[in-house]
């Protein structure tokens, strides 16, 4: 087989050759090869996509310095890399994405997946056993006097201020991930009297685009009312239907471009690192942990949350939010006289 050129561009995101879409076969023509194209590319979200550049990134630079061929790679070569990533301290999460990247894109040239050869697999179950399979280091689950302290760190008359402080409330009283709250659009939000209906188009539990419907209540406090949140940003971003929450321009005009997964998560992180929370390891998950976490504490039943959280296994949702709250609650360690 001939080798393709090691450089691939991780910026773009190649698609099956249309020769193998139908294109030169009878009966079929380009238009057809062009609704088979676009079907492939939404097989996977944009913010899947997005993860899988990056850690092609990572995959193709390592190549590089070694003069291997990235792309159509040996299995020996991807076991290795497997290897030493685990050395360096990579969790086995990172390490089997770094898998998924490379079977992408292999797949999407129409190469062999080196992933699938027994040495990888048997490499991988190795470092599962030898890295362990928990995360290393859990978003900190926002509480809401921590969110508060973000918010007030903020100067309020700063669109962005304003921008922020929406997101940061919706994504917390919404349960929402990143990659959810950075793909709203205005028209999945509904105003009602007793609050908001959050249409959630597609999500990692809804990959087929079926539909979630969440709902936020109006908040106590106006400082952390939802509702009032994204009525103050609601005024201030540009007129008519697309993203609902967009970039903002140097000057300080909200633009109509969508923002980023990524926007979001560095966004929630330098808030909190500026309100004096930099100590704590918060992501953007730590809105949508913080939301479980919290209502748990404050007597939510498993069923709501999950509800709310759209979390299809229930022993995820024990395990990461519910427990560590009910572990505290519950300890024998407080009859001990200690």
């Amino acid at each position: 087989m001939t080798n393709l050129p090691r450089a691939v561009s991780a910026e773009s995101c190649p698609t099956t050759p249309r020769s193998r879409l139908g294109v030169g076969i009878p009966g079929l023509t380009a238009r057809d090869a062009e609704r088979v194209s676009a079907a492939l590319e939404a097989e996977l979200a944009a913010s899947t996509l997005e993860v899988y550049a990056s850690a092609w990134r990572r995959w193709d630079a390592w190549c590089g310095v070694r003069g291997i061929t990235a792309l159509p790679a040996s299995p020996e070569t991807v076991a290795a890399y497997l290897a030493e990533r685990a050395e360096a301290g990579l969790s086995y999460g990172s390490i089997d994405l770094a898998c998924s990247a490379i079977a992408h894109r292999h797949r999407q040239h129409g190469v062999a997946d080196p992933t699938t050869d027994l040495t990888v697999r048997r490499v991988r179950r190795g470092l599962r056993r030898i890295v362990g399979t928990a995360p290393r280091r859990q978003a900190h689950p926002l509480n809401v006097r921590e969110v508060a302290q973000i918010l007030s760190a903020m100067d309020p008359r700063a669109v962005t201020a304003v921008r922020d402080r929406a997101i940061i409330l919706l994504g917390y009283a919404a349960a929402l991930r990143p990659g959810e709250l950075s793909a709203l659009r205005l028209a999945d939000v509904t105003a009602r009297a007793d609050g908001l209906l959050v249409r959630i188009r597609r999500s990692k539990t809804d990959q087929e685009s079926r539909g979630q419907l969440v709902g936020v209540a109006p908040g106590r406090h106006p400082r952390t009312d939802p509702v009032v949140a994204l009525a103050s940003w609601a005024a201030l971003r540009p007129r008519g239907q697309g993203p609902l929450f967009t970039r903002i321009h140097p000057a300080g005009v909200a633009s109509t471009d969508p923002i980023g997964v990524r926007t979001v998560s560095r966004m929630v992180q330098t808030r909190a690192k500026a309100a004096g929370l930099g100590d704590l390891p918060i992501t953007g998950h730590s809105l949508r942990a913080g939301h479980a976490t919290t209502a748990a504490a404050n007597g939510a039943g498993i069923a709501r949350i999950a509800m709310q959280t759209r979390h299809r296994d229930l022993d995820t949702l024990m395990e990461h939010y519910i427990r560590p709250t009910d572990a505290l609650a519950t300890t024998t360690s407080q009859d001990l006289g200690l």
